[in-house]
C-alpha cells in the first residue's frame, strides 16, 4: 500500500475531527511526501527538518515519565541528553548515525505510527497556536533553551525516587512547543523546568536526611539484635549463615514466580479454549496473574529481610 493510500485512509477515517493543527498537518505532510514503500529513517527525519528534534524528545521523554529511578530514567535521560547536544550546537535537524540512517521503516508500522500521532495530536493541539511567541521557537532561542533541557536530562539520569515526573514534563511541553511553533508551550516548558529544579533539590534534601536517619536506626537495631542472640547463647556468625541460605533461597524463589508472571502475562491470549465462558477464563487468569504477582512480591520482601538481616549480624550496618 502507498503512502498515498495511508493519507486517504486517515483523512476519511478522520474527517468529522479535521486535523488542521500544527502537529497534525506535519505528520500528514511525512504520509503525503514520503512516497517509498519502506522510507528509512534518515529520509523521515530530513522530512520533518527541525521538528524532528521536537518528535525525537518527546518519543525519549515519554518512558521516562515512570516515576522509579532505574535503567529507565539512566537510559531515555542519556538519548535525550544526546538529543539537547545537538540542539546545543544548533542542530537544525536530527543527526543520527548512518547505519541508523539506512534502516527501512516498515510500511504498516509508519502507518499505525502515523494514525496514532494523528489521534493523540487531536488532544494535544487544543490549546496549541501556531506562530505564537514565535521567536522562542526559532534556532538561537534553541540553542539557548538547550540548555535547561539538557539539566532536565540529567536530573531525570540522577537516581532519584519520584524525580523523573517533572523533568519529563517539562521535555514534553518543550517537545511539543518545538513541534507545533507555539512558544507559549516553550514558556510554559521553562517555568516547569525551573519547577523541577526546585522539586529536585526539596527530594535530594529531604532523601539525604531520611537515608541519615534510617542508617541510624538500622544501626541501633542491628547492635540490639546482636546483643539479644548473644545473650542466649547464639552463634552469631552461625545465624549469619542460616539468614544467607534464606536469603538466597528466596531470592530463588521470587526469581522463578516473577518469571511465571511474565510468562502467565505472554501466554493469555495464546492459550484459548473455545469450549470456555470467554469472561470465566479472563476472570480465572486474572487472578492467577494476581497470585504469581503477590507471592513474587512476598518473596522478594522476605529475601531483602533476610538480607538486611545477614548484614546486622555480621556488623555490616
Amino acid at each position: 500500500m502507498a503512502m498515498n493510500d495511508v493519507v486517504s485512509d486517515d483523512e476519511d477515517s478522520s474527517a468529522p475531527r479535521r486535523h488542521n493543527g500544527p502537529i497534525s498537518r506535519r505528520l500528514l505532510a511525512i504520509a503525503r511526501t514520503v512516497r517509498s514503500e519502506e522510507p528509512s529513517i534518515g529520509e523521515l527525519f530530513d522530512r520533518l527538518e527541525s521538528e524532528g528534534l521536537g518528535l525525537t524528545l518527546l518519543l525519549l521523554t515519554l518512558p521516562a515519565l515512570i516515576p522509579l529511578p532505574g535503567p529507565f530514567g539512566m537510559v531515555f535521560g542519556t538519548f535525550v541528553a544526546l538529543v539537547a547536544l545537538q540542539i546545543l550546537f544548533g542542530a537544525e535537524r536530527l543527526w543520527l548515525p548512518e547505519q541508523l540512517r539506512r534502516r527501512p521503516v516498515p510500511q504498516r508500522l509508519l502507518r499505525k505510527i502515523i494514525r496514532a500521532g494523528l489521534d493523540w495530536a487531536g488532544y494535544a493541539e487544543r490549546g496549541l497556536r501556531e506562530d505564537r511567541l514565535v521567536w522562542l521557537t526559532g534556532r538561537p532561542a534553541r540553542m539557548l533553551l538547550a540548555l535547561p533541557l539538557l539539566l532536565m536530562a540529567v536530573t531525570i539520569i540522577l537516581p532519584i525516587p519520584m524525580g523523573n515526573v517533572m523533568p519529563a514534563l517539562a521535555l514534553i511541553a518543550a517537545s511539543i512547543g518545538f513541534m507545533a511553533g507555539d512558544g507559549l508551550a516553550v514558556l510554559v516548558s521553562i517555568l516547569i523546568a525551573m519547577a523541577a529544579v526546585v522539586w529536585t533539590a526539596v527530594l535530594l534534601y529531604t532523601g539525604a536526611a531520611a537515608a541519615d536517619y534510617a542508617a541510624t536506626l538500622l544501626a541501633r537495631l542491628a547492635v540490639q539484635l546482636r546483643a539479644m542472640l548473644e545473650s542466649i547463647g547464639v552463634d552469631l556468625g552461625f545465624a549469619a549463615g542460616v539468614t544467607t541460605v534464606f536469603a538466597v533461597a528466596t531470592g530463588i524463589a521470587a526469581l522463578a514466580l516473577w518469571v511465571q508472571a511474565v510468562r502467565h502475562r505472554r501466554s493469555r491470549r495464546a492459550s484459548y479454549d473455545p469450549a470456555q465462558d470467554p469472561r470465566e477464563r479472563s476472570r480465572a487468569l486474572a487472578r492467577r496473574g494476581r497470585g504469581l504477582v503477590a507471592a513474587a512480591s512476598i518473596a522478594t520482601t522476605a529475601a531483602a529481610v533476610f538480607v538486611a538481616t545477614r548484614f546486622m549480624l555480621t556488623g555490616s550496618i
